[in-house]
């Protein structure tokens, strides 16, 4: 597995990932809401100081007015402007939109009104400059028509402002030369920075995120410590001993020093891991028996291997109705012979005796084996049963069980097919035997069938005979055939005939 990957399924990195969110998100709330309130305990402050700064310009301005200087109201607003490093703008309009105290309009009033002397009114006018831009700011025309005060944000020249307007209440004093026609004369607008604030707020902010992060990384350094120690670590242990037991160490065991769920798996674990131990050592037992049963199992296959074998071999020697009726019953010694329907089949070798005299025995030999074992393929195909061997000649004994004309035809397409057959190898063997014919002569009708145990010091041995006239018809038949001639019987051709021409 990639380190990625391995990363990626560690439960010590997800417990810690899990105590850093935790922790992260817990301290990041509280601290968003914390900051949140002192940053509102700090601007209300603000602004409660702005609010009483406009208070008591304002309260100075109408006293001014009362006295109808407005020359010391003019002073004032310079002298704050100067004095007062947060106070960005300070000026005061008439209801209008004008700037107030730069035109000669309220000192032409006041002159004649009779509030002011004649050489006030000319120290004043002296004094005049031409008013600014005519203000069209929404919260100037609200703070008029709602007699109420307004305060906004704005930005000027990157920095943000807190601008406040305060209206200017036409006071009852003041209707006698003013007018009662309007409640406001005026709006006092101020312009406070809130750079310090920001500036405070800012170092606030940073001070609290550091002592935040700190005690962030503490907590978790202490947190995860702890989950490793009380947690990690136990589970690191069970799967180190789960990870023994599935290498195949039975006798690994957990330390249980808890009794907390990580205690009770291990007991659990440990409870599992004897059990599998048992069951091992059980299964290991039950292999070893098993190993011995498939050693005896082995050796008895090979013993009935070779009894087949033997069997096979000595089946060779035992005609085939013998093996059917010991199959039928392995312990008789004598069956009971009885008269059956039977087919003959009696054949020789032509001019065995003068083949006896110029051929070797052991070729000679060699010549009746091979064609004599390719016959008995073809006699047990017909359902023949190999009664006797003479040196040169056999005895085949046909039997069927449905009708007697089905065993004389066995035996009379066993001969036809076993003169084929000796064509077909006296091509073979030209050049390495002489030719060989044969003579074959086959009777049907009853005679006496069974089958005999003989039995000596040197062993036993079954026979099977068909005992009878029919036998010995048969032989004097075949005696008479010439060499490659097949002769049958009256029998025997009455229940043929119809199949051969």
């Amino acid at each position: 597995m990639k380190p990625f990957e391995q990363l990626r399924h560690s439960l010590a990195v997800k417990v810690t990932l899990l105590v850093v969110g935790i922790l992260v998100v817990a301290f990041g709330l509280l601290f968003f809401l914390n900051l949140r309130r002192e940053e509102g305990i700090r601007v209300a402050k603000y602004h409660e100081t702005a609010r009483l700064l406009a208070l008591s310009l304002m309260t100075s301005i109408e006293n001014g007015m009362l006295e109808g200087r407005p020359d010391i109201i003019r002073r004032l607003v310079h002298e704050t402007k100067k004095e007062l490093k947060d106070v960005r703008r300070l000026e005061v309009y008439r209801r209008n939109g004008v700037e107030a105290f730069t035109d000669l309009e309220t000192v032409r009033e006041l002159e004649t009104a009779g509030y002011i002397q004649p050489d006030l009114a000319e120290r004043i006018s002296k004094m005049r400059r031409e008013p600014g831009t005519r203000i069209s700011d929404p919260f100037f025309r609200r703070a008029v028509d709602s007699v109420a005060p307004q305060q906004t944000y704005e930005m000027s020249d990157g920095e943000r402002l807190l601008t406040l307007f305060q209206p200017l209440r036409n006071l009852a004093e003041c209707q006698d030369c003013h007018g009662a026609d309007h409640q406001v004369r005026g709006v006092l607008r101020v312009s406070l920075s809130l750079a310090q604030l920001d500036a405070e707020i800012a170092g606030e902010r940073n001070r609290r995120i550091g002592i935040a992060l700190v005690t962030i990384v503490v907590l978790s350094v202490t947190l995860v410590v702890f989950m490793g120690r009380v947690v990690l670590r136990p589970v690191a242990h069970v799967t180190s001993v789960a990870q023994q037991v599935g290498g195949g160490d039975f006798d690994a065991r957990v330390m249980v020093a808890t009794l907390d769920e990580i205690g009770q798996l291990g007991a659990v674990i440990n409870e599992m891991t004897a059990k599998l131990k048992k069951a091992y050592e059980d299964l290991a037992a039950k292999n070893r028996e098993l190993d011995d049963t498939l050693g005896n199992l082995r050796d008895t296959m090979k013993r009935v291997e070779l009894l087949k074998q033997v069997k096979g071999e000595l089946s060779k020697f035992v005609p085939e109705s013998v093996k059917k009726l010991l199959e039928q019953n392995p312990n008789a010694t004598e069956f009971e012979k009885s008269e059956k329907d039977v087919s003959v089949l009696f054949l020789d070798i032509a001019g065995y005796t003068r083949l006896s005299e110029q051929m070797d025995p052991k070729q000679l030999n060699r010549l009746v084996q091979s064609y004599f074992s390719s016959f008995l393929e073809i006699i047990h195909e017909h359902h023949g049963d190999v009664n006797e061997t003479a040196g040169d000649g056999l005895m085949v004994v046909f039997q069927s069980d449905r009708s007697p004309g089905d065993h004389a035809l066995n035996a009379t397409r066993s001969a036809f097919a076993i003169g084929r057959r000796v064509e077909q190898l006296n091509e073979e063997f030209a050049g390495a035997f002489q030719p060989v014919f044969l003579h074959m002569g086959i009777n049907s009708g009853p005679a006496l069938v069974g089958a005999t145990k003989l039995a000596s010091s040197a062993g036993a041995r079954w026979t099977f005979t068909a005992s009878g006239p029919v036998t010995n018809l048969a032989a004097r038949i075949a005696g008479q055939a010439a060499a490659g001639e097949i002769v049958v019987g009256p029998a025997t051709a009455e229940r043929i005939k119809g199949h051969f021409v």
